[in-house]
């Protein structure tokens, strides 16, 4: 209901063979590498990459380390169509150390996952496609520990969960200035989770299906853009719904613009909110909600600086939380939320080697929810003279709900952050890095402390 993140790796920048890596290591037995090779031969790519990262924690029982790999190959068919496919793999194991309140023992959480995915693209003229498929797994074992003075969890938790599907799009060109997309989606998803095999079943091959068909509109009329579209979704427990959204920009003048947009937005509930622990409930409906935003840009000096400023309204209903009814914890459709506001940014080349930026946003809430700071500015620097790169960072964060009621919690802190690096050939650059510099004490979850200064070294090598 937020939004949608595109990830698109990168491709071979030139033909042969080009390889990366980047270790480091620094507080708190903090070690990170990063391992890349990429190879383009005429039509055919592949690249190839491997990370491990691990720390000790700055709590006792709160290590962490992964080991993750990707391998993308991809295949100029002709002119016009292209394939490509990547699989990755992410093994990770992490310790949950409890809140300094009431720190937890033996809270352990093993995961292995999987994901892939294959393309085929298309690239005319006039229109422009391509065709997706995907398939992505998990696997879990999770202990939930115990406090002081409790007892090992008899059981661990298990669960295995999947989500396939493909989608499809074509984007058509029929006049000028006119791009008209139509697509469609489909998902197919669902697990088995248990803690006692014989008694604490909590999912039992779970399926669940999505299917979704859109249509895009677009027209440039030279000072005025104009795009609208609707998705017809429908899910397997909630039927069909219909969502559109609609925008319209225009540039009074070369350095200016102006956005307006409003589009409607929902979730189904999650398997967790569905099936498992004591607070399931099979009978909970989508969240929905509308939002809106205007937003002015404006280009000065020379493309030197520019600045944007947004003014946005989202209202919901249907929002899912735990409440008590007849002495019973469980999850229902009870919450309402509005939520305005103001963004601002900024960006400003002084001069060829010096760089800054500045962000803000303001955040008033109808409904009071833990996550969102009320205040956040952010002002950083960048300086690079020649070999040598420094970038400072200041972020300040006002108003973060930590916890909501009669007595809710609050916090606020500033966060200085500092990273400075030497290029000392084509392929060896070296680098370090510092985080919270002001060593000050803050926590952005309920009990769980924020390291303080904390720094981090390594060398990059480009061949």
């Amino acid at each position: 209901m937020g939004g949608a993140i595109n990830i698109i790796t990168r491709r071979p920048e030139r033909p042969g063979n080009s390889f990366s890596a980047k270790l480091m290591g620094g507080s708190y037995g903090t070690f990170r590498a990063n391992l890349t090779d990429q190879y383009s031969s005429g039509k055919f790519s592949l690249t190839a990459n491997l990370n491990h990262d691990r720390t000790k924690g700055h709590r006792e029982n709160s290590a962490f380390n992964s080991t993750s790999g990707m391998l993308k190959a991809a295949y100029q068919i002709s002119s016009p169509w292209r394939i490509s496919g990547d699989v990755n793999l992410v093994k990770a194991y992490s310790e949950n150390p409890g809140t300094v309140q009431r720190p937890m023992f033996e809270g352990t959480a093993d995961i292995l996952r999987m994901m892939s995915w294959l393309s085929v693209e298309n690239s005319y003229d006039n229109t422009n496609g391509a065709v997706n498929f995907y398939y992505n797994w998990g696997k879990h074992d999770i202990n939930d520990g115990y406090a002081e003075g409790g007892k090992p969890q008899p059981f661990l938790f298990h669960s295995t969960d999947y989500q396939g599907g493909f989608n499809a799009f074509q984007a058509f060109h029929p006049f000028t200035g006119n791009t008209l997309t139509a697509g469609v989606d489909v998902k197919l998803y669902g697990g088995n989770a248990y803690r006692n095999p014989e008694t604490e079943i909590y999912a039992d091959h779970k399926k669940l299906n999505e299917e979704a068909a859109y249509l895009l509109i677009q027209q440039n009329l030279g000072k005025l853009f104009l795009d609208a579209g609707l998705r017809l979704e429908h899910h397997s427990l909630y039927g069909s719904i219909l969502i559109p959204q609609a925008g319209i920009s225009y540039r009074p003048g070369e350095n200016t613009s102006l956005k307006l947009s409003a589009s409607k937005g929902f979730r189904t509930p999650n398997l967790r909110e569905l099936y498992m622990y004591a607070v399931a409930n099979e009978e909970l409906e989508p969240e929905k909600a509308w939002s809106y935003d205007f937003t002015v840009s404006q280009h000065m000096l020379e493309g030197r600086l520019n600045a944007e400023l947004s003014l946005f309204y989202t209202e919901g209903s249907n929002i899912i939380e735990v409440t008590v009814v007849d002495g019973k914890r469980a999850n229902r459709n009870v919450g309402k939320f509005n939520n305005k506001g103001v963004e601002f940014s900024a960006d400003f080349q002084a001069t060829r080697s010096l760089r800054f930026n500045a962000n803000y946003s303001f955040l008033k809430m109808g409904t009071i929810y833990t996550g969102a700071p009320e205040h956040k500015a952010y002002f950083s620097g960048t300086w690079t003279p020649g070999r040598f790169s420094l970038n400072v960072g200041l972020m300040g964060i006002k108003d973060l709900w930590l916890s909501t009621g009669e007595e809710g919690v609050k916090s606020s802190y500033v966060d200085l952050k500092a990273r400075a690096s030497y290029r000392f050939t084509d392929f060896l650059t070296v680098f370090v890095r510092g985080e919270n510099l002001l060593n000050k004490d803050y926590e952005t979850m309920l009990g769980f402390p924020e390291p303080g200064i904390t720094f981090l070294g390594g060398v990059a090598i480009n061949l």
